[in-house]
């Protein structure tokens, strides 16, 4: 296969200038010596035809010729020119051995520079090459984490819709059955509460609700009527957020009423106090408010929600809180009342939320306790502690008030 010029080496190329180089010395001097010789000749024709035009001619003498003989004359010799004395000298340019090798080691250089330039270029193309190659391979990369990402997105979205859906459809069914768990609850406690009232033969025994503003407008006169004896009436709450002391919008009417109609009169105050001091002017804003009526049952301390985050007691204590209460207590036996403290059995079975084994020595307890056995209505709860009245159930009838409401017995 024949090689291009530009695929040859350095000495294959420095050999084909040289050839190029001695033939192109060789045409020159063909040239110049024809040329001299071309102009020689013309000059030495035109030389010897001047001269031979500048002779005279000789003059020739009569020639007797015999009639017997003919003479021939004969040809003379041709005189050649003698041109010895001429000398043709032909000039020819030979190169300069170190110019050709500068100019060989130029053409070398340059060859070098143009293929060390082409290789840079070469390279640095090669690697925008890569470089876009790793960008496109990197925006792959990423384009592949974002897809797997937004896969894995949606299928955590997936899986937290679906639990969440068992979870609701597990709460719906729990409150169902917590729901159909109460009714009956309601329904067996009602049904003994009535069966206790029936029996029920101590003169002593006091037939009590407790009502405040959610039992709407109450009608007294058909309360007293059905044989309940006394009221627990709410007159105000301190709120868990602000700390805003509130009277019941109902308190006055139904404090009023109620002894109007001949039923004992008590109050209880919803607390969130969060010191002894805010205990005692819940105390002090209760017997200021009641001065007016006629109060001839317990004022009662009732606080609940403390272990809610939204609560401003949630970060007390259990023996802060018993602190509290008994402040409230005392304050409120100091201003000529009867105290009375409030909660449900499990909060005080075995001092679990209140020290209430302290607070049963000076104060008395009316607790709340949803029992399915009221066998025991007209003695008392199944409960080691005192109990001077036992709230039983929150759905108890009375003719006068609208909706269910919350019955307690008093065993003083």
């Amino acid at each position: 296969m024949k090689k291009m010029y530009d695929d040859l080496d350095y000495r294959e190329k420095v050999a084909i200038a040289a050839k190029r180089k001695k033939l192109r010395v060789l045409k020159r001097k063909l040239l110049i010596g024809g040329a001299v010789i071309g102009v020689l000749f013309i000059g030495f024709g035109s030389f010897a035809l001047a001269k031979k035009l500048t002779e005279e001619p000789e003059e020739q003498e009569p020639v007797v010729v015999a009639q017997e003989e003919t003479v021939v004359p004969k040809e003379a010799e041709p005189v050649e020119d003698d041109f010895s004395d001429v000398k043709i000298e032909v000039v020819i340019n030979e190169p300069d051995p170190e110019e050709e090798a500068k100019k060989a080691e130029e053409t070398k250089k340059a060859e070098e520079a143009k293929k060390a330039e082409e290789a840079k270029k070469a390279e640095e193309a090669k690697k925008a090459e890569e470089a876009k190659k790793a960008e496109e391979a990197k925006k792959a990369e990423e384009a592949k984490k974002a897809e797997e990402a937004k896969k894995a997105e949606e299928l955590k979205k997936e899986e937290e819709a679906k639990k969440a859906q068992e979870l609701k459809e597990a709460e719906e069914a729990k409150l169902l059955e917590e729901q159909k768990q109460k009714e009956e609850e309601a329904k067996k406690a009602e049904e003994a509460a009535k069966a206790a009232e029936a029996n029920q033969a101590d003169d002593n025994l006091k037939k009590v609700i407790d009502v405040s503003l959610f039992q709407g407008s109450i009608d007294w006169e058909q309360v007293a009527a059905s044989g309940v004896d006394c009221a627990m009436i709410r007159v105000g709450i301190r709120k868990s957020t602000t700390g805003e002391i509130l009277a019941d919008a109902n308190a006055k009417y139904n404090m009023q009423e109620a002894a109007k109609n001949g039923l004992k009169v008590g109050v209880y105050f919803f607390s969130t106090a969060c010191s002894q001091d805010e205990a005692i002017e819940e105390a002090n804003w209760v017997a200021d408010y009641i001065s007016g009526y006629s109060i001839s049952m317990p004022v009662a301390f009732n606080c609940e929600n403390y272990e809610k985050a939204s609560s401003r007691q949630y970060n007390l204590t259990k023996d802060e809180r018993s602190n509290i209460a008994m402040a409230f207590l005392g304050q409120v036996q100091s201003r000529g009342y009867t105290p009375m403290f409030y909660a449900n059995r499990y909060e005080m079975l075995n001092d679990s939320k209140w020290n209430v084994s302290q607070i049963q020595q000076s104060y008395m307890v009316w607790m709340a306790w949803y029992s399915k056995d009221l066998s025991t209505l007209a003695t008392g709860p199944n409960y080691s502690g005192k109990c001077s009245m036992w709230q039983y159930t929150d759905k108890a009838t009375v003719p006068g008030v609208g909706k269910g409401v919350d019955m307690s017995v008093a065993y003083f």
